[in-house]
């Protein structure tokens, strides 16, 4: 959802999961996750919006709003904070720099909750800076309360609370699972194990630790209003949700249909080989693990059986129609899924067969990637390759069909050693259960791609900010050493070319970008804003959107800053020849770090430059403005 760059668009999702929830008998949804994607490798990356804490809150508010808008449901932001591995999750103590803390992991919490209203907040399994997070009073009273004036509910993951007078006294009001005596854990053959017994949040033991003052009578009451408050302001006591309720209707469809479709990423289309015309097709020959089957999401918590789905085979089937044969071959089965498939002969059997039927079609298009069992919560990856066998089926295939579009069907960025080879790129990561039928628009050309990537695709690992410093050191303790360098930020500063940049996205129109003007007026409270402006026009021959990004760039700041950092987006849609002006504005706070020496946000200054772009590699106008005192 965070490719779609469309806060709205995510918005109506969070709203069609909030009416199937309700229809569940459900209170409470226990998402959106918003932790950063530190590093390529976490095993739920998939569930988080991506690199950038200006993204990842923007299109958190969107969720939250749509969750919490109409229904009655309770969102909960996760996990706070920097849960940023599954590696020793419940054991490793993340040291992380406050003000990387508050450039970086915090902000995403914030908006969803000052600015989408968010009224729980699940607390992380990892420690931070020695505490765990369920007994973190910097993160849970220092922060959340007193300075975000969070009035909301404060929630355990599952298992992640260590004491009893501990996280009471820190500012957790609900341990979960609740009144469970022994818990059952996500567990994996690749995961740590949990080694944890049971609660301790019970109503034995927390009375116990009140009777001998580890606990005062008011801090108690404190916790309870907080849940108490929760329940009231959201009529939970008056209209508690009861079974019932049409599931997987035309319009939740039709909302998951359009994510879908928003959030896929052209990559790359040499001699616009996309989209294809089933006119001029005789035949296609689809190829791949995830190509008969519908990867809807990573493993773990979050994932979800819909009631039905469409496969990548299937949608292509359905639109190629009845002039365009479609044959599929299976090429490699996927690592652990299918054991009887993975023996020597018949890994090669299924790679001949793929090759064979390559090699007869008029196009080849090879779906490839991970599935629920191995990208999932509870362990990371070992490699950002693909699995086994995946690689040398692209390259074998490209051989023999030149006109082989490779399809990405993974949440997390992987290396793409046969890049050169391959004419046509996109990623649908995981689509949910309308992705084949998004995917077949676009091959087809009935649907212009917009997505953009909501994170950096290295070269390979050696590239990424935290090579050499993860997962952690034998005392299971991580030093965040990349500080606010995190994404972009740390190949700007490297000057490391990414394969891939943030906000990368092609599509099957031009746009082009005019006409920069900056105006500087003042806000209701007389503080300066700035108002900026550009004109887009599409000129190519199709409708399209482009995502207009505005970055700015201070280099003269008391303290190092970032060669750019996201500021604000805007999705446009625009027909052949049309132009639209696209407004922003900048506030005192969008121009600023934060001091831990004054322990606040601070704008020196002096002159910023305004870099408005279709990536963070590909800036098309610059402009200054200047801050005054």
């Amino acid at each position: 959802m965070a490719a779609s760059w469309n806060p709205a668009l995510v918005e109506r999702v969070g709203q069609a999961i909030a009416k199937e929830a309700k229809a569940l008998g459900r209170d409470m949804l226990l998402g959106p996750t918003v932790d950063i994607n530190r590093q390529p490798l976490w095993g739920r990356n998939f569930e988080s919006f991506g690199e950038d804490p200006f993204l990842s809150g923007k299109i958190a508010v969107g969720f939250v709003r749509g969750v919490q808008d109409k229904e009655g449901l309770i969102a909960t932001v996760k996990h706070f904070a920097a849960n940023n591995s599954e590696w020793e999750r419940r054991r490793i103590d993340e040291k992380i720099d406050e003000r990387t803390l508050h450039e970086i992991y915090l902000p995403p919490y914030k908006a969803a909750i000052q600015d989408g209203g968010a009224w729980a907040v699940m607390t992380a399994y990892n420690k931070v800076n020695g505490k765990h997070s369920s007994e973190n009073s910097p993160l849970l009273d220092d922060i959340l309360r007193k300075q975000w004036k969070f009035k909301g509910l404060t929630i355990s993951d599952w298992g992640s609370t260590y004491s009893t007078a501990a996280p009471i006294n820190a500012g957790l009001d609900l341990e979960m699972p609740g009144g469970a005596r022994g818990v059952t854990f996500l567990t994996s053959p690749r995961a740590a194990p949990d080694n944890v017994s049971g609660m301790h949040m019970t109503t034995e033991k927390v009375l116990s630790e009140v009777k001998e003052g580890k606990i005062s009578p008011a801090t108690l009451d404190a916790r309870v209003s907080n849940l108490l408050r929760v329940l009231l302001a959201n009529g939970l006591f008056e209209n508690q949700h009861v079974p019932g309720g049409n599931i997987d209707t035309a319009q939740q469809r039709n909302v998951a249909f359009q994510a879908a479709l928003e959030s896929i990423v052209l990559l790359k289309n040499d001699k616009n080989l996309l989209p294809l015309s089933p006119a001029r097709l005789r035949s296609i020959a689809v190829i791949g693990p995830n190509a008969a089957t519908a990867r809807t999401g990573g493993g773990g918590s979050s994932l979800v059986r819909p009631k039905m789905s469409i496969s990548p085979l299937l949608g292509i089937q359905e639109r190629a129609g009845s002039g365009v044969r479609v044959d599929y071959a299976l090429g490699v089965s996927m690592q652990g899924e299918n054991p009887q498939d993975d023996g020597t002969e018949s890994r090669a059997k299924q790679l001949k067969s793929a090759v064979d039927l390559a090699a007869k079609a008029d196009v080849a298009i090879l779906v490839v990637g991970r599935y629920d069992k191995i990208e999932s919560e509870a362990f990371d990856q070992d490699t950002m390759d693909l699995p086994p066998g995946q690689n040398e089926l692209i390259e074998a295939v490209t051989k023999v069909n030149p006109r082989t579009i490779v399809v990405l069907n993974t949440g997390n960025p992987v290396t793409m050693k046969w890049l050169d080879k391959v004419p046509a790129l996109l990623d649908i990561w995981y689509g949910g259960q309308e992705g084949g039928r998004a995917l077949a628009e676009i091959l087809f050309g009935d649907a212009n791609p917009s997505g953009k990537l909501p994170v950096s695709f290295p070269y390979s690992w050696e590239d990424t900010p935290v090579y050499g410093n993860y997962p952690g050191d034998r005392n299971r303790t991580t030093t965040y050493s990349e500080g606010i360098y995190v994404g972009y930020r740390y190949y700007d500063k490297r000057n490391v070319r990414p394969l891939f940049p943030f906000g990368f996205g092609l599509s099957y129109s031009k746009f082009e970008y005019s006409k920069i003007k900056i105006e500087n007026v003042k806000d209701a409270t007389g503080n300066p804003d700035f108002h900026v402006n550009v004109t887009i026009r599409n000129t190519g021959k199709r409708a399209g959107a482009e995502i207009v990004q505005l970055y700015v760039h201070d280099d003269h700041a008391k303290v190092e800053r970032p060669i750019r950092e996201l500021k604000g987006f805007q999705r446009l849609a625009l027909n052949p020849g049309e132009a639209k002006q696209v407004n922003f504005t900048l506030t005192r706070q969008d121009l600023s770090y934060y001091s831990p020496q004054a322990s606040a946000w601070v704008a020196d200054p002096g002159m910023f430059q305004v870099q408005i772009g279709a990536s963070s590699r590909d800036i098309r106008l610059r402009s200054d403005l200047l801050l005054e005192k």
